[in-house]
């Protein structure tokens, strides 16, 4: 990807995130429908996020005031979760920090997922791979955020908890 287009696709983590997770979702999102006040599950994320891992000093790195880093140890990028259900999406946000990392001179870092109510933690590296699937994604992303309406809702076991599902399934 060109440095041009880079500037051009450049997104908040979240909105990899909720692309991951379901379009509609990033569409609603991208166009200030924002109804993650109102969700528990997103209230329990913040509790664990603000909770765990106390001990350490960093919290909330912000970037180019764009993206959002939850903590910064020891050469590794921390991304908090409360749950791995939604797994990929962490994994795809976390890959997009060390990709927009990598584009401002920063490299070797690795990226972490920590779910402190499981007491897990998955490694996330930057290969070529992953990032031809980010490029991909960033691609995605600006197409789905120019759509004049947002995509038609498609149904999965996550809508249930999600703070959208009302907006969708009535």
């Amino acid at each position: 990807m060109t440095e041009e287009e880079f500037e051009e696709l450049k997104v908040g983590g979240m909105e990899v995130n909720y692309f991951v997770v379901c379009p509609r979702k990033l569409w609603l999102y991208v166009h200030d429908l924002r109804l993650e006040g109102l969700s528990d599950r997103v209230s329990l994320g913040a509790f664990i996020h603000e909770s765990s891992y106390p001990h350490l000093r960093r919290r909330e790195l912000l970037i180019d005031n764009l993206i959002k880093v939850d903590l910064v140890e020891g050469g590794k990028l921390l991304e908090i979760k409360a749950s791995r259900k939604l797994e990929r999406a962490a994994r795809m946000q976390v890959v997009y920090y060390l990709y927009y990392l990598k584009r401002k001179g920063v490299e070797g870092l690795v990226g972490e997922i920590r779910f402190p109510k499981e007491r897990r933690r998955v490694e996330v590296r930057l290969d070529e791979e992953a990032e031809r699937e980010l490029e991909r994604i960033l691609r995605e992303i600006n197409r789905i955020k120019s759509l004049p309406a947002p995509p038609q809702a498609e149904w999965s076991p996550i809508c249930r908890p999600c703070a959208y599902a009302e907006l969708c399934w009535g």
